[in-house]
């Protein structure tokens, strides 16, 4: 089945389509009006919800903790095997082996410079992967003007030759296309499919990356997504997922915007921990034949490196998986000219992640067409991705905001109550056993985060360490980009282009 397009007023889907649209955004109004009318009319029901949430929590801590410890453990362990070699040692499974496969890499972009995309090229010149074996495929926006095309033109003069082909591109203007990242994307690929015919290169025996403009991959990545696509039976029916870090300017960027950064690596490392979970983020590869048979990445998305999975595993009526690699790829923390501008774009990027549960109507109305998809696993995957953008809304503030409203307007007869003298020493005791979370994850970012540049001088380490007593300010405004998207989707007010993160570096 063809994963949906956004029905029109009038379509038959389109009831049922605006009712799964509206369903994130009212379930969190809801969570957020009603703790503040039962704060005031049932207090002491309002603090039984809060209670029941705060335990929920608390056990997710334990739980995201746990799989975060597991998960870096075996990326340290699969960063030191040689993954090349173990890819060779397989032989020809299928008629595949090392000989014949190739890697197309996709890499679209519009303004950025070459202080961004040059070490994104290095770090595949860098790799331990034949260069032979891959081909690069650039596609800048023909909107962002000539400077951006110059550009890949440089690269290609000075890094093309060592490369089995590297193709430049310009994505033109064309009537009716959603600016989004996607269209470009697709370009690059078809462009890469033609140069495929005419050097007679099976698309069956190519792996395709879609890398965001500023990946700096790691030297296994492409040996050790080699080695699965090789060795595995069910290689058209996977997409292979990295570890997204946000390394290439960490130091440069501020306190604020680190603690975002590392969260989202620490959620991404639990996640690959739970591979029944997983779905496809940021820059990721998977079978170019796959890409081809759904007819490419989604053109009206938005977030379309998690739509990418959902157009495959309905397509392929659910026989389609995420494999974590758990090798590490790097890309840019948010950082603008300015402390506020910085702000503004972190909060932009978040909202614009947060937007992915615009995949929930299109599965929702996919699963209700009916496919051969258990009754089970469907239930599964909506309650896993209703949940987990309801908790990124709520979660934040019903712990540290909501949950002490019924004692501030729950009047004068709750607050004599023995319920309302306990509240305050349950939550206190569930929040310090929660700050176990943030520990490890204070001790684990010194390990994740790559060595101090050199132009930095040794006090900015106590940056590193003190920033984690931010946490606490930071944590409750960190749901509004999740409510922010989940309300303009719930009143129909969509965004019609992707915005574009504004990248900047300082360091070298």
């Amino acid at each position: 089945m063809k994963y949906p397009d956004r029905p029109k007023k009038g379509d038959k889907d389109y009831k049922l389509y605006r009712r799964l649209e509206m369903l994130p955004g009212l379930l969190t109004w809801a969570t957020i009006l009603g703790s503040i009318i039962l704060s005031f009319l049932a207090p002491i029901m309002a603090v039984v919800f809060i209670i029941i949430y705060d335990v929920f929590w608390l056990t997710r801590v334990f739980i995201v903790t746990g799989h975060s410890l597991v998960a870096y453990r075996q990326m340290r362990k699969n960063e030191k095997i040689d993954w090349l070699k173990k890819a060779q040692k397989l032989g020809v499974c299928d008629g595949l082996s090392m000989e014949n496969v190739y890697h197309l890499i996709v890499i679209p972009y519009y303004r950025e410079g070459l202080e961004i995309l040059e070490p994104a090229i290095k770090s595949i010149v860098d790799s331990n992967y034949p260069k032979d074996k891959i081909i690069i495929s650039m596609s800048g926006e023909q909107r962002a003007g000539k400077e951006a095309y110059t550009r890949q033109k440089v690269l290609k003069k000075k890094y093309g030759g060592l490369f089995k082909k590297f193709l430049t591109n310009v994505h033109p203007v064309l009537p009716g296309e959603m600016k989004v990242k996607t269209n470009n994307a697709n370009w690059a690929a078809k462009k890469g499919i033609e140069y495929l015919k005419t050097a007679k290169i099976p698309i069956d025996k190519v792996i395709v990356s879609n890398f965001d403009c500023d990946t700096c991959i790691h030297k296994q990545y492409l040996a050790k997504t080699s080695y699965h696509f090789i060795g595995e039976k069910e290689r058209y029916r996977q997409s292979y997922q990295p570890l997204p870090t946000y390394n290439n300017n960490i130091w440069d960027t501020i306190a604020i915007v680190r603690i975002v950064a590392l969260g989202a690596s620490f959620w991404h490392l639990t996640e690959s921990a739970r591979p029944e979970r997983l779905v496809t983020f940021s820059s990721h590869s998977m079978s170019l034949k796959a890409l081809k048979e759904v007819g490419f990445w989604q053109s009206d998305v938005i977030s379309d490196d998690s739509a990418i999975f959902w157009q495959c595993y309905i397509y392929y009526d659910g026989n389609y998986t995420v494999r974590p690699l758990l090798i590490s790829v790097s890309m840019d923390a948010t950082l603008a000219g300015s402390f506020w501008k910085t702000l503004v774009n972190q909060y932009k990027q978040k909202r614009r992640w947060a937007y992915g549960i615009e995949s929930f109507p299109r599965i929702g109305v996919a699963f209700f067409r009916g496919t051969k998809i258990s009754f089970f696993e469907k239930f599964r995957h909506m309650m896993l991705m209703i949940e987990g953008h309801y908790s990124w809304a709520t979660s934040s503030l019903i712990i540290l905001f909501l949950g002490w409203l019924p004692l501030i307007i729950g009047g004068n007869e709750f607050n004599e109550t023995v319920v309302s003298h306990s509240l305050p020493l349950l939550t206190e005791a569930l929040l310090t056993f929660g700050m176990s979370g943030i520990l490890v994850a204070m001790v684990l970012s010194f390990y994740l985060v790559p060595k101090k540049p050199s132009g930095y001088k040794k006090i900015r380490y106590l940056g590193m360490l003190f920033q984690w007593l931010l946490v606490p300010f930071i944590a409750p405004i960190m749901g509004f980009p999740a409510i922010d998207s989940q309300t303009r989707l719930m009143l129909g007010r969509y965004f019609s282009s992707f915005w574009v993160s504004e990248k900047l570096r300082k360091s070298k």
